[in-house]
């Protein structure tokens, strides 16, 4: 027969299962919360990739829409404007120069330069050049621009003088001839007949072409002058082509691109001796 059960400890035991219990349910609760914490954290996560994912995806698609719009393209033309290089472009039926090699250079003033008007009323700042060697490779024609000075080095088609001349510095005249010199100043005019021909109304097709010199181009066709214009990533001229009257065909091409240009590129090939005379275009 089993011993009567002592009262005190029948409490005690009672007591012993009640504090298992808190235990668990403390237990059970912590878990719970743990639970919660975690799911949290993941909704959390969740969403943030999903919002990066987003605005990276907004982000790429106003860049690709910047690239591939007429104001997109002519900003990195204007970026690569901003900058000192120096390149040689080979040219074809360009105007009056026609066909050979033009060694382009420049050297922007710093922003924020104070451009001073000379006494024709044309104001301007920074260093641009070019030298226009003919299909025989000779030197006929040198152009060199200062703030609002112009220097000019020449060689008669026809004429005494049967060597290169270059002019002492002169005022720039825009209405004296000096805006058509300014034809082998490359960039500066590809990118002016690419906004003129913006100016009307046209339907605009870009392209994406591969070079082995200067990796990926962005081309623009504007089909008003029949003109297809591309640029490097960073906005350099690298082509231009215009099919004009009875499919008279300009090409330009980018043959050399560097980024030291030198005081060399600025200095006349010889003496000047005489005062700037242009011959007749």
């Amino acid at each position: 027969m089993s011993p009567p059960l002592d009262h005190d400890q029948m409490e005690l035991d009672v007591l012993g299962e009640r504090r298992n219990a808190e235990l668990l349910i403390r237990e059970a609760k912590r878990r719970q919360r743990r639970r919660r914490s975690l799911i949290v954290t993941f909704v959390i996560a969740t969403v943030l990739v999903i919002a990066t994912t987003f605005f990276a995806v907004r982000s790429n698609k106003v860049a690709t829409a910047n690239a591939t719009s007429v104001g997109g393209f002519i900003a990195s033309m204007k970026s690569a404007e901003a900058t000192g290089y120096v390149a040689t472009y080979h040219v074809k039926n360009l105007l009056f120069f026609q066909d050979g090699t033009i060694n382009f250079a420049q050297i922007p003033s710093p922003p924020g330069t104070k451009a001073v008007e000379n006494t024709d009323g044309y104001s301007g700042t920074g260093k641009y050049s070019y030298i226009f060697y003919g299909s025989s490779d000779h030197v006929i024609r040198q152009w060199i621009v200062v703030n609002t000075n112009v220097q000019a080095c020449l060689k008669w088609a026809s004429g005494p003088q049967a060597k290169l001349i270059c002019g002492r510095p002169s005022p720039y005249l825009p209405s004296n001839g000096f805006i058509e010199e300014d034809t082998g100043l490359i960039p500066k005019f590809v990118l002016q007949a690419v906004q003129e021909s913006e100016s009307t109304p046209t339907v605009d097709r870009f392209t994406l072409e591969s070079s082995k010199e200067f990796g990926q181009l962005r081309c623009l066709t504007q089909a008003s002058w029949s003109q297809t214009t591309c640029i490097d990533r960073s906005g350099y001229v690298v082509s231009y082509r215009r099919i004009g009257i009875s499919s008279y065909i300009t090409d330009i091409s980018l043959a050399t691109l560097g980024h030291h240009p030198s005081a060399a590129n600025f200095a006349p090939l010889v003496k000047p001796t005489v005062a700037l005379v242009l011959p007749p275009i």
